[in-house]
């Protein structure tokens, strides 16, 4: 999804990758709506991957994440995986929700969507999203009507 243009250019680091995030996701609501999937899965899974570099970023200050001298945060494997031992995500999120992130955007860009789950995709995608801070606790209580009516 372009940015140009649409990003304040005064935005840098983390309020620039929170912005990107909002993007990713408000383009990838728009276009499940407009039946445009693929495109829809790519877009929330740059949005989830801009939203976990924030703490990325953030870290380079406050110090606050656990991770070792051997973590490759820039792949969001691994950046998933410190976010969650260092407890930005909360108790009942597992490796196996971001697998399944991962493995659906896979199994978009093979155009292997035949079982895809919208529901769970949406849901799983858009708690991730309301824990990393870019949707809001009420946007995250309404996944059947979320695709339709977030609005930033």
């Amino acid at each position: 999804m372009p940015h140009t243009g649409i990003i304040d250019e005064a935005l840098e680091g983390e309020q620039e990758l929170l912005m990107r995030a909002k993007l990713h996701l408000k383009g990838g609501l728009d276009r499940f709506s407009q039946g445009m999937i693929a495109d829809a899965i790519a877009a929330i899974y740059d949005a989830i991957s801009s939203a976990m570099q924030r703490f990325e970023i953030l870290d380079r200050v406050n110090h606050h994440l656990i991770r070792n001298d051997n973590d490759d945060v820039s792949d969001y494997k691994t950046l998933f995986k410190v976010l969650l031992k260092s407890g930005i995500f909360d108790d009942a999120t597992t490796e196996e929700d971001f697998d399944f992130i991962e493995q659906t955007l896979d199994d978009a860009c093979e155009d292997q969507l035949e079982t895809f789950d919208e529901t769970s995709f949406l849901e799983i995608s858009i708690g991730l999203l309301n824990q990393l801070g870019v949707v809001t606790e009420e946007q995250n209580t309404m996944p059947q009507s979320i695709s339709r009516s977030l609005s930033f």
